[in-house]
């Protein structure tokens, strides 16, 4: 059954394909790029745990599957929009590369695969479905295998000082995440992810605009995820940030050297990220399947 969120979802990215792609080609602006340091991640982990096999969940134009061919024996971009779909395959080809059209609510296969990844994926289904999200993920890996995904961040509210900010402010919800962005800076990795979880708290319905036109998209902080993740089994490896800003967005989108200065503040101090997640817009979270 689809949620009016998830029609809006598919009606929007039926008709953005083409822009779409412009966004997440590998070759462009790598490390200024959401998309593609999203992408990116997920490549450094097939690496680091030398994954053999994927399937990239809402695949878009198909450049993180295609990429990841370069490193699996199989690779599969999944997406509901069809136009996305016909662009990956006429752009991409390879032996152990394949696009398939259709919702992963309704997918089904005999494979299983090492890694499961789905970025930008569950801020555009309901609530509900995320646990089922992970539940489907988790029959699609092998043992031990990986699920990585991204998605928007609720703790950058607090700190990106726009609407979003002052609908927090309006919800009075500013509380329970600012004491977990707290401890992000202040905790390690473990000690972090033992944490209670931050209370899930809805958006308004119809929030501000985010470049992508749907009414609803969620956002999520890291410990409301690690929380239904534990419960489902999944081991927390790595929470990663994505798109970090040294400086408010106004500021940080008027020129692209905020963006260069902002990647090398990064680069600088990359073994302890977990103090840049407040202050960036997505996250990543890499998570293995316990037995």
């Amino acid at each position: 059954m689809k949620y009016k969120q998830q029609e809006q979802t598919q009606t929007f990215f039926e008709k953005d394909a083409t822009n779409w792609k412009k966004k997440s080609i590998f070759s462009e602006n790598k490390l200024l790029n959401t998309i593609t340091e999203r992408n990116l991640y997920v490549i450094s982990q097939i690496k680091k745990y030398k994954l053999r096999s994927l399937i990239d969940v809402g695949c878009g134009t198909g450049d993180l599957s295609y990429e990841a061919s370069k490193f699996t024996k199989y690779s599969l971009g999944l997406d509901f929009a069809k136009s996305m779909i016909k662009l990956a395959n006429k752009k991409f080809k390879n032996k152990n590369l394949e696009f398939i059209e259709g919702s992963l609510f309704d997918f089904e296969t005999s494979s299983n695969f090492d890694c499961v990844s789905a970025n930008g994926f569950i801020e555009y289904i309901s609530l509900k479905d995320i646990e089922n999200f992970i539940d489907i993920s988790r029959n699609l890996l092998t043992k031990n295998g990986y699920l990585v995904f991204g998605t928007r961040n609720r703790l950058f509210n607090l700190f990106s000082l726009n609407k979003f900010s002052l609908s927090e402010l309006k919800k009075r919800t500013y509380k329970n995440f600012f004491e977990e962005s707290v401890h992000l800076t202040h905790l390690n990795f473990k000690k972090f992810i033992k944490l209670k979880k931050t209370k899930f708290e809805e958006v308004p319905f119809k929030q501000p605009n985010t470049g992508v036109n749907v009414d609803k998209r969620h956002q999520f902080s890291p410990l409301q995820l690690i929380d239904i993740l534990n419960k489902k089994k999944f081991k927390i490896v790595d929470i990663h940030p994505i798109n970090y800003h040294p400086v408010p967005p106004i500021v940080y989108r008027s020129n692209d050297n905020f963006r260069l200065f902002s990647n090398y503040i990064f680069k600088l101090n990359s073994d302890n990220k977990l103090p840049y997640i407040p202050f960036s817009s997505s996250f990543m979270i890499s998570a293995k399947k316990n037995s």
